[in-house]
C-alpha cells in the first residue's frame, strides 16, 4: 500500500471544502425560508382552496372562437338567448352538445364532457363560470 495515501494538506482541503459547503448550503435553506416567510424550517402547508374559475378566461379559451368575443356569434351562433337557460340546460348544451329543446348541436360544437375544459374534465363550477359571463355580454 505505498504511495496510496493522501497527503495532510490533501485531506485537510478536503474536510474544509466539505465544511464549507454545508455552511453555504445550511445559509442558502434558511435564506430561503425567510424568503419565503417560513423561518427557515421546512413547513408543510395544507393546499389552498381552489380559486373560482374565471368565467371569462374560459371563455376566451375555450368558446370564443367559434362564438365571438362578445358571444355575437361567428362560425358558431350568438349566445345572447343563452341568457334565459338555466344552469342545467347550459350545461347539458356546453357538455353534451344538445340544446334545451333537445336539438343537437352542430359537429363543430365540442362536447366538453368527453373534451374537457384547459385540459381537465369540466367542472360544474367553470361551466356555471362561463355562464355567468355570457350573462354579461348581454
Amino acid at each position: 500500500m505505498s504511495g496510496e495515501f493522501y497527503s495532510g494538506k490533501q485531506v485537510a482541503g478536503f474536510v474544509t471544502f466539505l465544511v464549507l459547503g454545508t455552511v453555504l448550503g445550511l445559509g442558502a435553506y434558511q435564506a430561503g425560508g425567510r424568503l419565503a416567510g417560513t423561518g427557515g424550517g421546512a413547513e408543510v402547508s395544507a393546499a389552498a382552496a381552489p380559486s373560482t374559475p374565471n368565467g371569462q378566461a374560459l371563455y376566451a379559451g375555450n368558446c370564443a372562437g367559434c362564438h365571438g368575443a362578445k358571444a355575437e356569434g361567428g362560425l358558431g351562433p350568438g349566445l345572447v338567448h343563452t341568457a334565459a337557460w338555466a344552469s342545467a340546460e347550459f350545461a347539458h348544451a356546453v357538455l353534451d352538445g344538445q340544446s334545451p329543446q333537445g336539438r343537437e348541436l352542430g359537429t363543430v360544437m365540442p362536447r366538453f364532457r368527453q373534451t374537457g375544459l384547459d385540459g381537465a374534465p369540466a367542472t360544474d363550477a367553470q361551466i356555471a363560470a362561463i355562464q355567468a359571463y355570457v350573462q354579461t355580454l348581454k
